[in-house]
């Protein structure tokens, strides 16, 4: 038989586990919901514009239902507009990962 002490012990360090965990989950929800609400679409690049030769002014992307977005962009968002042209040329698809909503879109990262 296991004593009473010990039975009290277990139950409250599980408690606390318990307690620790879904704080924990709440923390994680609060910061995916601080994040600003980002988005990703994937599709194939219809056109790219270079603020510079490492930067990328704007993107336009055409989605497997046919949907056409047009992104801006300010700064390094992981290629340059050579690179995202190769991908425009070779038929490759690249992915988004965005902000905004309607025509104010604004594209944080591009990945293969």
């Amino acid at each position: 038989m296991i004593p009473r002490l010990h039975h009290r012990t277990t139950k409250h360090m599980f408690l606390k586990r318990g307690l620790l965990l879904v704080a924990g989950l709440l923390l994680l929800a609060t910061l995916a919901a601080c994040s600003g609400g980002e988005k990703m679409v994937r599709g194939h690049v219809m056109d790219v514009q270079g603020a510079s030769l490492t930067d990328v002014a704007s993107l336009t992307l055409m989605d497997a239902q046919g949907k056409t977005w047009r992104f801006q962009s300010t700064g390094n968002i992981g290629f340059t507009p050579s690179h995202v042209r190769e991908h425009m040329m070779l038929g490759q698809e690249m992915t988004v990962t965005y902000t905004g909503n309607g025509d104010d879109l604004l594209a944080l990262r591009l990945t293969d």
